[in-house]
């Protein structure tokens, strides 16, 4: 399947150049309800909770990536207002899966359990799937990585998921208000089966569809 990454000019050209997407920490996340969703009513329940995030976070990292490019509050959120780049990939469909968007935080009860220690591994796999409906309009898909082969860049640790065939650039999509060249982004793609082009507002609806006219980016 197609998916979709949102990210600023700067850092969409480096992943091109460099031929990976980094992958996020979970406690770096931009939502603090991140596997942490169910709600619960005991104090020392909820810091066990955390702690249970906390150590996924330090073996796993997630990359996260959406089903379209058409939403103009992706293009605001995560590609600088427009100045910023979509990068399309073909992925497997079986590496990704769905996040699930709830209007109501789930209790332990509708996992079937009394108390944090009846959790199994199959319900923690559900509190990964789950974010609040105010998200929904990201329509994110996710992949759960081990982070291995770390990188040190100025002093912090990264961590990156090369290119290749379960990862495979296929489109370069820059926004509407990029003011960078298309020959210099083309150079840095190197590569003429990578649809590359600029994007723009739609004449008729709130989304966000192809620029035509190759003039409007020279």
């Amino acid at each position: 399947m197609r998916l979709y990454r949102f990210m600023n000019a700067e850092n969409g050209l480096r992943s091109i150049r460099e031929r990976r997407l980094r992958i996020g920490r979970i406690e770096e996340l931009n939502d603090d309800f991140e596997f942490i969703g169910v709600a619960l009513q005991d104090k020392a329940e909820r810091i066990a909770l955390r702690e249970m995030r906390r150590h996924l976070s330090d073996k796993n990292g997630v990359l996260c990536m959406t089903k379209s490019w058409s939403s103009p509050l992706m293009w605001a959120h995560y590609a600088d207002s427009h100045r910023g780049m979509a990068l399309g990939f073909d992925v497997p469909d079986q590496a990704f899966y769905s996040v699930e968007y709830t209007a109501k935080r789930p209790k332990l009860s509708d996992f079937g359990h009394l108390t944090l220690d009846d959790i199994t591994p199959e319900d923690i796999k559900r509190l990964t799937k789950m974010k609040a409906m105010g998200w929904s309009y990201e329509q994110e898909y996710r992949a759960y990585i081990a982070l291995e082969n770390a990188t040190i860049i100025n002093g912090s640790v990264h961590y990156f998921m090369p290119f290749s065939h379960n990862l495979n650039l296929r489109e370069v999509i820059v926004g509407s208000r990029y003011t960078g060249r298309r020959s210099d982004v083309l150079a840095v793609v190197d590569d003429p089966t990578v649809d590359t082009y600029m994007s723009r507002g739609s004449f008729e609806d709130f989304v966000v569809v192809r620029q035509r006219e190759d003039s409007m980016w020279p």
